[in-house]
């Protein structure tokens, strides 16, 4: 069923669409759910929806998913750390198609630094596209791209600023690849903290675990096991 035809459409064949697996019915249908403050369920229908490529759905669930991140207190951090990074993942899939809140919500996690390495050029680039998107001035994604592309410029040099300007000018909206996947936070914890032994045997010290050249080992960083290889 095309977007347009819903508004004409009852619940019941919304709901009826959406468990045939139409993935237009589905975005509905969560909205729907979302309408009633039933989460859950809303969560489910936006993640059969994103699954097929949904831009709206992938855009929502990447809201769902940073949010909780954020605000639930109760959770470990490596928890937080994985739903904060499957956010980013919808939001870089919404983004890149043109989505205004997966674009909005790929400014904020590279303006925090929270499950991104910080990346104010990138910030600007995807803020600025959010708020150019039409109604951007009267709802919440367009507002909030709006602050954030200010604090942006407030950030970049003028020659940062033209390079973040040439990648707006440059954006064509498309299925994401893999050079659009940001570098995880959790990727500035990898260190060198030190080297060990004499020149031709010398030992690399990476969070706390000692490599040799060319030796590959498993060390644990904000709650992931990573596998690091020592060049």
């Amino acid at each position: 069923i095309e977007d347009a035809k819903f508004e004409a459409v009852t619940l019941e064949q919304i709901k009826a669409a959406a468990e045939a697996g139409d993935p237009v019915a589905e975005d509905k249908l969560a909205e729907r759910y979302i309408m009633r403050m039933d989460t859950k369920q809303a969560e489910f229908w936006y993640r059969k929806a994103a699954a097929q490529d949904y831009a709206h759905a992938q855009g929502k669930l990447a809201e769902m998913l940073l949010n909780r991140a954020r605000l639930s207190f109760g959770l470990k951090p490596d928890a937080k750390q994985a739903i904060g990074e499957e956010g980013v993942k919808w939001a870089i899939l919404a983004a890149n198609q043109g989505n205004q809140l997966g674009e909005a919500k790929l400014a904020e996690a590279y303006s925090e630094a929270k499950f991104v390495t910080q990346d104010w050029i990138q910030a600007y680039k995807w803020a600025e596209l959010a708020a150019r998107q039409p109604g951007s001035m009267f709802n919440p994604a367009g507002v909030e791209a709006r602050s954030i592309r200010d604090s942006a410029v407030l950030k970049l040099s003028d020659q940062q600023l033209a390079e973040a300007r040439k990648l707006v000018a440059e954006f064509s909206p498309h299925s994401a690849t893999k050079g659009d996947i940001p570098v995880p936070a959790w990727v500035k914890s990898i260190r060198l903290s030190g080297l060990s032994g004499p020149a031709k045997h010398r030992l690399a010290i990476i969070n706390d675990t000692t490599f040799a050249v060319g030796e590959s080992n498993v060390i644990k960083v904000a709650g992931k096991k990573v596998n690091v290889t020592c060049q």
